[in-house]
């Protein structure tokens, strides 16, 4: 449709208000029929006034479809990111997802509203005019297909050779992009330890280094619309003194010469799109690369299963799982166990010994290097991993809080969790204190990150948007850390009431956390150390008995048990 209505502009432009200006000089001028000239202005005024009308249209044509094709483009970047693993989320990068996902579609986007608005008209225009003026003039005609050949191969040689230079640029601006979240995200940290002066000169660095390569970028395209522009004005003082020589030879009449020296503006207008289009194609090109990289990157490794997941009990097994994040690396080895219905299973361990890497693979983000990981006695190779994730309910050791409302926060969304089941889940994680202490209670709009709550409190959130899912099981990956003593005991007892009967996997730091656990493992350096419960591994694990002498005489309360 969009085509239809710029041929139709350019037909009406081209063709009939030239026809009407040439009607004008002959049956008019040339005449003396004031009749004649009145009828092709009056004429001409119409023409102009559909060609407005249909220049509006096309130009909200061409919006609607270009903010239709970026918002699709956007959408697919952000369901990709939310598909990947956080292995496949690491091998990218926060700050050039970001880059790719949002600035990288700009480009795109500002190349199509112009192709759709300027440059879809140029080979209408151009096709147009070439035979308007071949049909009325060939030595002319010649002239300007000559110059047109001559023009656009250079412009398109020029252009090509500009883009390893935007493709650089690409990559400094995901570097910049990264820095500045850092210092923004780290400027408390930053301020403690004084060292503003020494981040700023550090980001001041990649700032000129952007710079410079931008600079070196553009150099390379920038002078492609001066010289474009000098050729077509040579083009036009050859065209005017070839015009003037038949003139004076009887070979032209003077309405076609007039007719052909606008169709000649006509095409320099035109033409002068072309640099500007090809301005964009490098920075376009290096863009949809990115993207298209985003788009069609395959996890390395990833569950192929389809069967659709029969979830009644919720009991996990691991059989001698290994799993490492690179090749040749082993984070965890030869892991056993089972986490069955209605019981607590808890993992304790040094810092990098593989609790929350197990998690990761429970949770299907991670397919292991070795063994068998199943629930109900079913592998995970043999079901559809993304419809497993609905019957598990998971607490990460960062607390995510969005900027929207506490009660938003807590169902992530889920209109079918009635408001009685999130009365109780906050009750249950001890976040109802919270509420009581908010504005407007649990409609209160939280900042962006949790800001206008503390870390204990944004845990507390955590647990609630956790325990409110009604899943088979739950995993807590050491989410009780940032609470006081008081207030964990009292959130592991009612989440404990309340989770009765369901599969939970917890992670903690704590002894204390997990010594009510029904079965406790240790992990050391990625393998298992000790399995029990607290009275069991007391006696038979030195490690766990060490961690608890340390945790104790650092408690100040050391007790013999």
């Amino acid at each position: 449709m969009n085509i239809i209505l710029i041929c139709a502009q350019m037909i009406i432009q081209i063709y009939f208000l030239a026809h009407e200006m040439k009607a004008i000089i002959d049956c008019g001028v040339a005449e003396g029929n004031m009749e004649a000239i009145a009828q092709s202005g009056l004429r001409m005024v119409l023409f102009s006034v559909a060609t407005a009308v249909l220049a509006l249209f096309a130009s909200y044509l061409s919006s609607s479809i270009t903010a239709g094709i970026t918002g699709d483009l956007r959408e697919s970047c952000y369901k990709k990111v939310l598909g990947m693993t956080p292995q496949d989320f690491s091998s990218f990068g926060e700050s050039t997802l970001l880059t790719r996902t949002m600035a990288d579609a700009t480009q795109i986007q500002i190349l199509i509203i112009n192709f759709m608005r300027s440059s879809l008209m140029v080979p209408i225009v151009i096709v147009i005019l070439l035979i308007s003026v071949f049909l009325m003039n060939k030595t002319i005609f010649e002239i300007i297909f000559v110059v047109f050949v001559c023009s656009i191969l250079f412009l398109t040689i020029m252009g090509a050779k500009s883009k390893p230079f935007f493709n650089k640029l690409q990559k400094q601006l995901d570097r910049l992009n990264l820095l500045v979240k850092e210092k923004i995200t780290g400027a408390r940290t930053i301020r403690s330890f004084g060292n503003q002066e020494f981040e700023e000169a550090k980001l001041e660095k990649e700032i000129q280094g952007a710079y410079d390569m931008a600079i070196a970028a553009n150099n390379r395209i920038n002078f492609l619309s001066p010289v474009a522009m000098i050729i077509m004005n040579w083009m036009v003082v050859i065209i005017y003194n070839v015009g003037s020589n038949q003139l004076k030879l009887g070979l032209a009449s003077i309405s076609d010469m007039l007719v052909i020296f606008q169709y000649v503006t006509y095409f320099i207008t035109t033409l002068a799109v072309i640099p500007m289009l090809l301005n964009l194609i490098p920075k376009v090109v290096v863009s949809s690369e990115r993207i298209n990289d985003l788009l069609d990157y395959e996890p390395k490794v990833k569950y192929t299963g389809s069967g659709e997941p029969r979830v009644t009990e919720g009991e996990i097994e691991f059989q001698n799982v290994s799993f490492g994040y690179g090749e040749g690396s082993r984070t965890i080895a030869g892991i056993s166990f089972v986490a069955k219905k209605g019981k607590t299973t808890a993992f304790i361990g040094a810092t990098g010994s593989g609790k929350s890497t197990l998690m990761n693979l429970a949770l299907g983000f991670f397919h292991p290097n070795s063994g068998k990981i199943l629930i109900d006695g079913i592998s995970y190779e043999d079901i559809d991993i993304e419809a497993l994730k609905k019957h598990f309910s998971y607490a990460s050791q960062s607390a995510s809080v969005f900027q929207d409302t506490a009660y938003k926060n807590i169902t992530m969304y889920d209109d079918s969790i009635d408001r009685k089941r999130v009365e109780e889940a906050c009750r249950a994680s001890c976040f109802d204190e919270v509420i009581e202490k908010m504005p407007q209670g649990i409609e209160t709009i939280m900042a962006q990150g949790g800001k206008n709550i503390s870390g204990g409190q944004r845990q507390r959130l955590s647990l609630a948007r956790t325990v409110v899912r009604n899943a088979e099981v739950y995993i807590f990956d050491d989410t009780f850390s940032a609470l006081d003593a008081s207030t964990e005991q009292k959130a592991r007892k009612r989440i404990k009431e309340m989770l009765a009967g369901k599969t939970v996997l917890m992670v903690a730091q704590k002894i204390n956390t997990i010594k009510d656990a029904d079965q406790i493992l240790v992990l050391d350096h990625g393998a298992i150390v000790g399995k029990g419960t607290h009275s069991e591994l007391m006696e038979s694990c030195d490690i766990y008995k060490e961690i608890y002498d340390t945790q104790c005489y650092l408690d100040g309360n050391k007790q013999n048990e």
